[in-house]
């Protein structure tokens, strides 16, 4: 067997003696570099001689290109030609050391993305000639973020303009924020707001510090609320406002951060009173103009009835006087006579009929359900339709007004049956629950339509409506195809009383 040689040995150059195979397997100088600089989690290069002598996998992973790649290419190669001057302005002032701080600049990657870097650069000596050595870092993942947050608040800040109302934000009942229509519903710059206590929009301290109370016990158990307060524009005019308003956050912390919006409703709501007072005298002026027609027709009807039916039945007295006194045999004269009495006759049910018809006088003297059972019969003989009545009320509970309003409701609901339902069978149903009085009328005719219950010309539709609407009570018409109307009338008892 071959004898093995002892391994050779080398003096270092502090004198120490090691073996030249464990001299081979010691990592030099640069290798030690090498794997530092690859194991940074930042790009590191050298340029020198306007070429890159060495680049780390950062690197590489930032531009796209591999080491070989990039050994051969110059560095400006890899920066967006758009930002290459301004990036070697910075690198050489950096370098002069007048410029201290990283400056930022978009490089190309082999792929064609854009990517932002931020840079230093330092001078060195690079085998015993002057180089640069860099350090970069990939921002554009930051630079997005950026310019996504800015892009957001650009867009809250739009919302914020856009919103009509007032919207500011508190924090410890200061405002930090607030958009432009502050200006328009207070007076006051946004700016001049930034800061300053949430009371300048009350009429004192006192109102402001119970309002703020009210607030935020209210927040504290609920994410949101809203309130109608009294506020102070800057010029001193006193407004009412809705105000609006929610805690940041899913609880009200000790800053007790929160947004409010404030709508002025000062003209909407003297609108509002003025629609009502308005509406309050036109349903007063509409009561009294009832009124009046009935107690008209009333004393018509009872004119009628009186005057002319006194003189109708006089006249068939002496019609029957001279009937009796006629000449036997006159039959001329006696055709004559009792083609009179059968004129008579009619103009007699002519008048009762014209005066039921301006006031029931049953209404008067029996009650509303005396006349509404004549009111059925007097329909079924003019119309042919079976009508089936069931009246249940106390008479003593309905005052005589509301009496002729009923009435005069069911009398229009019949009228409309008999022009337009095409029905054979109408089913009435009067009952008092409670302190409520109900009437229901159905019929099985052809069912009124959506078009007509809505359509203002439907005038018998509108003067139920109204007539219901002056006692406080309401109204609702459905229909069917084929198979009928229903109309159900509702009036309260309470309000009826105080409605004349």
């Amino acid at each position: 067997m071959k004898k093995k040689e002892p391994a050779k040995t080398i003096r270092t150059s502090r004198g120490k003696l090691i073996s030249e195979d464990l001299r081979k397997t010691e990592p030099t100088e640069g290798d030690l570099y090498k794997t530092l600089a690859d194991n940074l989690q930042v790009g590191v290069y050298i340029i020198q001689n306007r070429k890159f002598q060495f680049v780390n996998r950062h690197m590489q992973e930032y531009t796209g290109y591999t080491e070989e790649e990039m050994l051969e290419m110059g560095p400006l190669n890899i920066v967006h030609p758009v930002d290459r001057r301004v990036a070697v302005k910075n690198a050489a002032n950096m370098l002069k050391g007048i410029r201290t701080t990283p400056y930022r600049y978009r490089l190309m990657t082999k792929q064609g993305q854009i990517r932002w870097i931020m840079e230093t650069v330092t001078p060195i000596i690079f085998k015993a000639e002057k180089a640069v050595l860099g350090n970069c870092m990939d921002i554009t993942e930051q630079k997005e973020a950026k310019k996504h947050l800015q892009e957001m608040d650009a867009l809250k800040a739009s919302i914020l303009d856009a919103i009509p109302q007032a919207v500011v934000g508190l924090k410890n009942r200061r405002i930090n924020f607030a958009n432009t229509a502050v200006e328009e519903v207070f007076g006051w710059q946004p700016e001049d707001l930034i800061g300053k206590s949430v009371t300048l929009f009350y009429r004192g301290e006192k109102e402001a510090d119970e309002i703020g109370r009210h607030f935020y016990t209210t927040l504290e158990h609920q994410r949101t609320f809203v309130a109608e307060f009294n506020c102070r524009r800057k010029d001193g005019r006193d407004i009412l406002c809705r105000m609006r308003s929610s805690r940041i956050g899913q609880r009200l912390t000790k800053e007790r951060r929160i947004v409010i919006t404030y709508e002025d409703i000062t003209e909407q709501r003297r609108a509002e009173e003025e629609l009502a007072n308005s509406r309050e005298q036109l349903r007063n002026l509409s009561i009294y103009l009832q009124s009046v027609r009935e107690k008209e027709s009333t004393r018509i009807a009872r004119e009628i009835h009186d005057e002319l039916g006194q003189s109708l039945t006089a006249i068939q007295m002496d019609l029957a006087w001279l009937d009796s006194r006629l000449p036997p045999g006159d039959l001329s004269l006696s055709t004559k006579v009792q083609h009179m009495k059968r004129l008579v006759d009619t103009t007699v049910d002519s008048v009762h009929r014209i005066s039921t018809e301006l006031r029931p006088i049953l209404l008067d003297d029996l009650g509303l359900t005396a006349a509404m059972e004549w009111q059925v019969q007097e329909f079924e003989e003019r119309t042919g339709v079976r009508c089936k009545a069931r009246l249940d009320c106390k008479e003593s509970s309905v005052e005589k007004d509301l009496a002729t309003t009923l009435f005069r409701i069911f009398q229009e609901t019949l009228t409309n049956i008999a022009r337009h339902a095409g029905a054979t069978l109408v089913k009435v149903h009067l009952t008092q629950k409670g302190n409520e009085l109900r009437l229901d009328v159905s019929d099985n005719g052809k069912g009124i339509t959506l078009k007509q219950i809505g359509d203002p010309k439907s005038f018998g539709i509108v003067g139920i409506r109204e007539r219901v609407n002056l006692w406080g009570g309401s109204v609702s018409i459905t229909g069917k195809p084929q198979k009928g109307t229903m109309i159900k009338v509702r009036i309260p008892l309470a309000l009826s009383e105080g409605a004349t």
